[in-house]
């Protein structure tokens, strides 16, 4: 396996060459930022009320936003390095916790081939029982950085008579560093391939293949691997309205056990407006039903999203799929696609919102679960943005039950599902007040529930709520002022309450 940083190394490489073919790229648009805040916290280390011990902690975040669009390179991301210092703790908090997204295209022979690269650092939470705190200067065991790297090189078009055809291969390393216990790093490598009959048609036919190898580098016993082949013939019935089926064939080894057998399927694509889709799957698989719905509805000031899965991931999967949480900024450009039809300027647009307006960057999402193993997520999760000329509303509520299974899709053990054999219940209400042209109020209230799995017991309970004063003191400058509190209980973890209150600023180079 590569080291980490010889994958970096490489990364960084790619995007040099992007950046400087003086023939492909176009326009670089650079945001750097830095910000300031003071907190005062009487329990910095989230431990119960007789051990806690107060602190006062100086966060500063120099940060850098960057873009570019080219005929045939395409960069963007940002960089995000948060210095926290403790003025009684010092020496067991002093912490660096870097954040940064990359996301870099090339494409070649008339964008044909392309080589895609992206780069993600976060921080994330270990154990869905253990403290879940919104904020940095809280110092937590349950804390931990995962670092992830994917290259995936692919081609695709389209031949005569419009069929299209897809071939990437996507290779991703997920790094951990600071987890509360051993762990190992792991890489997944994917192969996926479709050709599919032009989609304005009557009647259409698709054909995919997807084999995944996902291994751990302590794992000795090997890796898990999948492969899975389908044909699905559609019918459109009118423009809005399209129906599928599906029938093909999977094979799937894992470490001890594995599985072989037809996979068959239905599935429905409802588009009644621009505004509105409705999707539908089911299928039969070795685990058994497999299935996906999906209802996406905006209007000019409004978003709305539900979904409901069942299927199965493992924990390198997850990671490089998965954020810190989901975009507000995704949901807000839904709203700005009729309006704004230039990617750039809706970027833009959408930045300036959120800084006006104080809005979070991300809303509530479950815990991805670290495990060498296959776990069974069925999942719902529901979104709602309200957006007014002065007030905005974002509401997440989400469930979501894992259970690790075994290649031949039976549950394993309680001994060796442990802890990942849970389910974890939450909802976020962020509600933001333009109070004049230059101050908002903007409060946020959080809930989070993780239940182990009959016949396991366990729970852990936690609530986090926060109000915020901001004001732009300036077009570059921003100060702010506001106060959180913050409550655990659980029968497996130590409980603990906490109140604190901050103040910063923040300054936008640009």
């Amino acid at each position: 396996m590569w080291r980490a940083s010889n994958r970096v190394l490489l990364m960084c490489a790619a995007i040099a060459f992007a950046a400087a073919a003086p023939a492909w790229a176009q326009t670089w648009r650079f945001v750097p930022s830095i910000s300031l805040q003071e907190t005062a916290t009487n329990n910095v280390n989230l431990t119960p009320t007789d051990e806690r011990i107060s602190d006062l902690v100086t966060v500063i975040t120099p940060a850098l936003g960057f873009r570019e669009r080219g005929d045939h390179t395409r960069v963007e991301g940002f960089v995000s390095v948060p210095v926290l210092l403790y003025a009684r703790t010092g020496n067991e908090n002093n912490d660096i916790f870097p954040t940064a997204g990359l996301l870099g295209d090339v494409s070649f022979f008339d964008r044909i081939l392309h080589v895609e690269g992206a780069v993600t650092v976060s921080q994330q939470f270990f154990s869905p029982f253990g403290a879940q705190p919104q904020d940095l200067t809280n110092a937590t065991d349950n804390r931990y950085r995962s670092t992830t790297y994917r290259v995936s090189p692919y081609v695709q078009g389209t031949v005569g008579n419009g069929i299209t055809y897809e071939l990437r291969n996507n290779n991703v390393w997920a790094n951990l560093g600071g987890a509360p216990i051993n762990t190992s790093n792991s890489r997944y490598t994917e192969w996926l391939a479709r050709v599919s009959t032009p989609e304005s048609g009557m009647t259409g036919l698709e054909a995919n293949y997807d084999y995944t190898d996902v291994k751990f580098e302590d794992q000795r016993a090997g890796s898990l691997r999948t492969q899975i082949g389908r044909v699905i013939p559609f019918y459109n019935v009118n423009p809005q309205l399209r129906l599928g089926a599906s029938v093909g064939y999977e094979d799937n080894q894992g470490t001890l056990t594995s599985s072989q057998g037809v996979v068959y399927g239905v599935g429905i694509e409802w588009r009644p407006t621009e505004r509105t889709k409705v999707v539908g799957k089911w299928e039969h698989r070795y685990f058994g039903s497999s299935y996906l719905f999906t209802f996406d509805h905006r209007t000019p000031l409004s978003v709305w999203n539900v979904k409901a899965s069942r299927n199965v991931t493992t924990y390198t999967q997850s990671i490089g799929t998965v954020g810190a949480g989901a975009s507000v900024a995704g949901y807000l450009e839904q709203l700005y696609l009729s309006s704004i039809p230039d990617a750039d300027a809706r970027q833009q647009a959408v930045d300036q919102f959120i800084r006006e307006r104080g809005l979070p960057q991300t809303v509530a999402t479950p815990v991805t679960l670290y495990a060498d193993q296959i776990v069974l997520e069925q999942l719902q999760t529901a979104t709602v943005g309200l957006v007014g000329a002065r007030n905005s509303i974002f509401f997440t509520v989400y469930n979501v039950r894992s259970e690790p299974i075994s290649a031949a899709g039976t549950p394993l053990p309680p001994l060796l599902g442990g802890v990942n054999n849970n389910t974890q219940t939450g909802a976020n209400l962020g509600w933001t007040n333009r109070l004049t042209q230059a101050v908002n109020l903007s409060a946020s209230l959080s809930a989070y529930r993780t239940t182990a799995n009959a016949p396991l017991t366990g729970r852990t309970n936690q609530g986090y709520a926060q109000v915020t004063m901001s004001t732009q003191f300036s077009a570059r400058m921003t100060g702010f002022v506001g106060a959180r509190y913050q409550a655990l209980a659980s029968d497996v973890a130590l409980d603990y309450n906490e109140a604190a209150a901050f103040i910063g600023i923040s300054y936008t180079l640009r």
